[in-house]
């Protein structure tokens, strides 16, 4: 007889993409070895049941409180109260034996069903990145946004509920180091890093960039503070190569700003891009940039990875996880100043080495199909589930 896992998903959606789709898939993995009972919200009903059985996955639906009154954060929170009270019932009909909420990816709300007795597992859990000190003024117009959200952490670290989660859980999965580092110290012995991305599809990898002479580099994601292109474009302007070129695909509210900013660099604008185009970005480029001061991951970087397309990104939060310096290449946080002078001189070795882009590239390729596919994360999942039946 399999082990019964209760799994608490508020995104959870077969059918869906990004946190929803991730929600489905633990449970989908975990169902190949335990009896997982799913408890998750009715919003993606239909598509749940139309691939449960299938799975061997049993769903359980619980309705979010009809209240909005104190914000998503409280509705959220008395949401997962509520799904504790479910696996209670569920344990009193036969043993559950872990229980492990897997979304909300964030340690900001708190898991309450850890505190029931039965081994648990939080995770993965994000929420605690950050941007590293003295990069506020590369953030625009998305400075103040970024203190209200330091604020909000610490505020939601103290919380006695969360305080309760970090305590009571018997493992937790953390997105990355930045996160871990966040969280009390008291709860880090019970913590492993696991990066939530992961491949949906493989696709085949790019065929190989032609030596064009010059460098080829790309942006794809939304055009957010965070992001920083502008330190990008500041490497630019310090290498000050016309053969060197950045295109940004996206679109967002610090597209503005960085339109101003590129004055003297070499860049181009591409807009919002249809997803079913973007494979040829991705085939012109030789190396993606991914600069971002505070991200938990990074799907733009993984399918990168999986293409066969060299990462240039900051050694910070969830992307320093992703990247290691095999596979692509990671820019010292130490200083604005520091990490735009190396970003320029990875883009000038870049340029003048393509026997070491292709190193990359292979690289990439091999940690994408190693790490973040799901049969990974299947066994990271299984150790854990028999470390604490046992």
């Amino acid at each position: 007889m399999k082990p019964r896992v209760a799994m608490l998903a508020y995104a959870c959606d077969p059918e869906g993409s990004g946190e929803h789709w991730l929600g489905w898939g633990w449970a989908a993995e975990a169902a190949r070895r335990f009896d997982v009972q799913l408890i998750t919200t009715p919003k993606s009903r239909g598509a749940i049941e139309r691939h449960a059985a299938p799975a061997g996955i049993t769903p359980h639906f619980v309705e979010p409180p009809a209240t909005r009154a104190f914000g998503a954060w409280w509705r959220k929170y008395a949401w997962q109260k509520i799904a504790a009270r479910r696996v209670v019932e569920l344990h009193a009909m036969e043993k559950i034996a872990v229980v492990h909420q897997t979304t909300f990816h964030t340690f900001r709300v708190p898991f309450s069903a850890a505190s029931l007795g039965i081994p648990s597992v939080w995770g993965p859990i994000a929420g605690g990145e950050r941007v590293p000190p003295g990069f506020d003024r590369w953030l625009g117009a998305a400075r103040s946004s970024e203190r209200r959200r330091a604020l909000l952490n610490r505020a939601c670290l103290a919380l006695p509920a969360v305080r309760r989660s970090l305590r009571d859980a018997s493992a937790i999965f953390v997105s990355n180091r930045t996160t871990l580092d966040f969280l009390p110290a008291s709860c880090h012995a019970r913590c492993e890093i696991v990066a939530p991305n992961a491949l949906r599809d493989e696709p085949a990898p790019r065929p190989p960039a032609q030596d064009r002479g010059g460098l080829a580099l790309l942006y794809a994601g939304n055009c957010v503070g965070t992001r920083s292109i502008p330190l990008v474009l500041a490497a630019l302007k310090r290498l000050a190569d016309p053969s060197c070129m950045l295109t940004v695909v996206g679109d967002g509210p610090a597209l503005a700003e960085w339109r101003a900013d590129a004055a003297g660099a070499n860049v181009r604008f591409a807009g919002r891009v249809a997803r079913e185009d973007l494979p040829r970005y991705y085939a012109e480029a030789d190396a993606l940039v991914f600069p971002a001061l505070r991200d938990s991951g990074g799907s733009a970087l993984l399918e990168a990875m999986t293409l066969g397309l060299p990462v240039v990104c900051l050694d910070w939060a969830g992307p320093a996880e992703m990247v290691d310096v095999d596979s692509g290449v990671k820019i010292s946080v130490a200083d604005p100043e520091r990490s735009i002078a190396d970003m320029a001189t990875a883009f000038a070795r870049l340029r003048d080495e393509p026997a070491w882009r292709r190193s990359l590239a292979s690289a990439a390729i091999e940690r994408a199909r190693t790490l973040f596919t799901w049969e990974a994360k299947r066994r990271v999942l299984e150790a854990t589930y028999r470390r604490l039946i046992r």
